[in-house]
């Protein structure tokens, strides 16, 4: 499975109209480098065996990690805002919990 694209995320969203494309897109780039930062590896990641010549092999990314940077833009695309004022907001840790398992070189 390739990364979240503009039309996976708009089917997320339930937004069937072009005119936030730009904005959307942003956002979904922004999700997938913050991703990426969490799990210390580029998304896609090279898979662990790789051929003896030619080009590299990339590993699917898993649907876990998929669903987080979907996740992700989604925060992103609803608090366009860098406070939230006169509600309470409380953030899930779901996109975390579901990028933890493909993280590495934590260190000790």
């Amino acid at each position: 499975m390739p990364a979240p694209t503009l039309d996976d995320l708009k089917l997320h969203l339930r937004i069937r109209h072009g005119r936030e494309d730009a904005d959307l897109q942003l956002k979904l780039d922004a999700a997938i480098e913050q991703a990426s930062q969490f799990l210390n590896r580029p998304i896609p990641w090279l898979a662990d065996v790789q051929p003896e010549v030619g080009e590299p092999v990339y590993a699917a990314v898993p649907a876990s990690v998929c669903a987080a940077i979907l996740i992700g833009a989604a925060e992103l695309y609803a608090n366009r805002e860098a406070g939230v004022v006169g509600t309470i907001y409380t953030r899930m840790p779901t996109w975390q919990n579901l990028l933890y398992p493909y993280r590495i070189n934590l260190g000790v």
